[in-house]
């Protein structure tokens, strides 16, 4: 499979524009779609969704689309040395893809208006296509998926992204995702349709510090995306932020061949020195969790429960389906610490094990904290207190949901902390500065950065 590092050429400017003759009100365009639709979301028994099976996994009569099974998980990772879970085992790798296109001689990127019944803000911006195999094979039965073909007969179109990345890991069993970036030139008609809307990633990027905006499979492909670039162009003068300026040049830094194997080097050394081991079992034979017929619950309520969901949505494939849910505890954080650092801001990030991961191990945020999964005080993750910094720090807190088609109300609190110059940050031997640069080609390479990462850098676009 080809990858493409997305360079800089026309980023930065759709970066720095707000506005656009295509969507003048990005606000207004997802209000109006979320409008033009009716909804109805209700939490059932998991025993009455229609064509699920719950025995010793959770599963559809089809054999398609997803199921829900048992997991027994050993590591040194952690303060946790083992422990059962149910996880979510999808092994379909679904295609999530955005067109881009220059209009005006500024990038636009084709976005959907999509409703996902798990999240919050029902209606976000998503990318043009967001669909498993199951989904655009039509399994359901239902619509066929617009512009499915952009990313299935891509010959001849330019692409700027393409690579396989790991989803929710602590969620999710080895489950993957194509994420890609296809542009098509300036002279190519496309019909919009209703739900789609041209979008620069200025207005993105003001969605994004919105929160709750654009959804999670969005962002994971905006992560790709990079500023990088062999000259510097003339539109840094029109930055005058100082901290977005940092985080541009911050994209042009640590990219060499030497940065990128030191940082594959390390990371290699981390997954050498943890084990992790996980079996799939039974349902029935978790410890500590309930399997009862209305949900699978932690027998504390800790961590998430399973739940069944029945839909109404008149604007998708289908207009009525019933599956099932992950629900988290609340309160989930992802945080970034980052410095200026001989001269480059650089972020903090973390080698992380999680249990879902195709290859034990990823680059995570600094803080990835799950409240729910922690029994007490002692084990909190390291540099938490960060999460406290005071607000003359803060770059970035705003509120963004998880994937909506599995997750049910899984909000996540994003935050960026910029920490003085000279601050001394204690970090363990597992933690390692980046920057944006080295993260950025990474990201591209392949399965060294989680999701939960890919979705905060996104938000710095």
């Amino acid at each position: 499979m080809p990858t493409k590092v997305s360079r800089s050429d026309g980023f930065l400017a759709s970066s720095l524009t707000l506005r656009t003759e295509e969507t003048p009100d990005p606000d207004s365009f997802l209000e109006k779609r979320s409008a033009s639709s009716s909804y109805r979301v209700e939490e059932i028994p998991l025993d009455e969704l229609p064509d699920w099976r719950l025995d010793d996994r959770l599963s559809h009569a089809s054999g398609r689309f997803f199921a829900v099974e048992g997991l027994a998980i050993r590591t040194d990772f952690g303060p946790t040395p083992q422990w059962c879970q149910p996880i979510i085992v999808q092994p379909e790798i679904g295609i999530l893809g955005i067109i881009v296109k220059r209009i005006n001689g500024v990038h636009h990127f084709l976005m959907q208006a999509k409703m996902e019944p798990g999240n919050s803000e029902l209606v976000q911006y998503a990318a043009t296509v967001q669909a498993t195999p199951s989904n655009y094979q039509r399994v359901h039965g239902g619509r066929p998926t617009p512009y499915l073909e952009y990313f299935q007969e891509h010959s001849g179109r330019r692409i700027l992204f393409d690579q396989l990345l790991s989803e929710h890991a602590s969620w999710y069993l080895h489950k993957r995702n194509r994420n890609m970036i296809v542009e098509v030139p300036e002279d190519e008609d496309i019909a919009v349709a209703d739900d789609f809307a041209w979008l620069t990633l200025g207005q993105l990027r003001q969605q994004l510090e919105r929160g709750n905006r654009v959804n999670m499979n969005a962002r994971t492909v905006l992560s790709g995306i990079s500023y990088a670039s062999e000259d510097a162009p003339a539109s840094y003068a029109d930055i005058q932020d100082a901290f977005r300026l940092q985080v541009v040049e911050s994209h042009r830094a640590g990219r060499s061949n030497a940065d990128v194997a030191a940082a594959l080097t390390w990371l290699i050394d981390q997954k050498a020195k943890f084990s992790l081991d996980v079996r799939r079992i039974s349902l029935r034979d978790m410890d500590e969790w309930v399997r009862g017929t209305d949900s699978i619950r932690h027998r504390e309520d800790r961590s998430f429960r399973i739940v069944g969901l029945s839909v109404t949505a008149t604007n998708r494939e289908v207009d009525t389906w019933s599956q099932p849910m992950l629900e988290p505890t609340s309160g989930n954080v992802v945080a970034l610490i980052c410095q200026r650092r001989s001269g480059v801001l650089q972020f903090l990030v973390q080698a992380m094990i999680q249990p879902g991961l195709t290859d034990r191990l990823e680059l995570a945020a600094t803080v990835q904290l799950t409240p729910g999964s922690y029994s007490g005080p002692e084990d909190v993750p390291p540099l938490a207190e960060y999460l406290d910094a005071p607000e003359s720090w803060i770059r970035l807190k705003t509120v963004q949901s998880e994937d909506g088609g599995r997750f049910l109300r899984a909000d996540t609190a994003h935050v960026v902390v910029h920490v003085p110059d000279g601050h001394q940050v204690d970090a363990p031997d597992n933690y390692r500065w980046l920057s944006l640069g080295s993260l950025n080609h990474l990201i591209c390479s392949g399965y060294y950065v989680n999701v939960e990462a890919r979705s905060l850098i996104a938000c710095l676009l």
